[in-house]
């Protein structure tokens, strides 16, 4: 792997002690540590998204500028308390120690990202890329998502032999969704290989969901049987991280074209 130093891309950027905002292409992508810390770098500037994670499963969503060579991720915001005239920046700033194709090693260098990733002095994160996990031998995956907003309830159950079975609630009484009904099909090969790409790439032997409760989101419950293991997680609100993995499940899963109604009644488990 081609290993460069961070101010190398600096170099290739125009930058005379003003904000740069161009994109930082050798940093995009989402870096995750063995603790679950994640950064997500996407964009750059006032209108950019970009995120991060820590191991207690704090995320949030930041504007992201490259000052030298520190990344600064800012929330950057106004207050009723005066009258919204003034603008607060809150800077968690990630000093690169080094970066190659696979691995960012960042130093928290600001009171918040100090505070924010628990006074580590260094973070070592692997891009995800470099985290699909080929040996995962899967063996049965559940999913559940309960209704919001008039959506559907979900029960759905995919085991290694490919069967597909869902039982599927249309909680907005329209024809024009999917009725209310049990349905069943096996996968074709090329859409079961991808079910287990994205479980390999999606951090799974030591993937996490926080503990969030509402009832704004549905709340999503993922069973994962593999290489002789139960894994088991829960959380209205599920990283992101997992989140290829779960549009998977919801979009491509969950409207199999090959689903067909059946008399079949299979206990999901919960």
């Amino acid at each position: 792997m081609r290993k460069f130093v961070f101010t190398t891309i600096l170099a290739l950027i125009t930058f005379s002690g003003s904000v740069c905002t161009a994109q930082p292409e050798a940093l995009r992508g989402t870096w995750i540590s063995p603790e679950q810390d994640v950064v997500e770098i996407l964009n750059t500037g006032l209108d950019s998204a970009n995120y991060l994670s820590n191991k207690l499963l704090k995320e949030e969503s930041f504007n992201l500028f490259i000052l030298g060579d520190t990344l600064s991720f800012q929330q950057i915001y106004t207050s009723s308390f005066t009258q919204h005239k003034i603008e607060y920046t809150n800077r968690y700033d990630l000093k690169v120690v080094s970066v190659n194709d696979s691995i960012l090693v960042i130093m928290p260098v600001s009171n918040f990202s100090k505070a924010y990733f628990q006074e580590r002095s260094i973070l070592v994160l692997k891009k995800i890329d470099y985290l699909v996990d080929k040996t995962i031998v899967f063996e049965k995956l559940i999913y559940h998502a309960s209704s919001a907003w008039g959506g559907p309830t979900i029960a759905l159950q995919v085991d290694s032999s490919k069967n597909l079975y869902m039982d599927y609630k249309n909680n907005t009484g329209e024809s024009k969704y999917l009725q209310s009904g049990n349905y069943s099909a096996v996968l074709d090969v090329e859409t079961y290989n991808e079910l287990i790409y994205h479980l390999q790439k999606s951090n799974l032997r030591m993937l996490k969901f926080s503990d969030v409760k509402g009832k704004d989101s549905p709340i999503i419950t993922l069973i994962v049987y593999f290489n002789g293991k139960r894994k088991y997680l829960k959380s209205v609100s599920p990283p992101r991280i997992s989140k290829n993995l779960i549009k998977f499940i919801n979009w491509r899963l969950r409207k199999y074209a090959k689903l067909k109604p059946t008399d079949e009644k299979m206990e999901i488990e919960r």
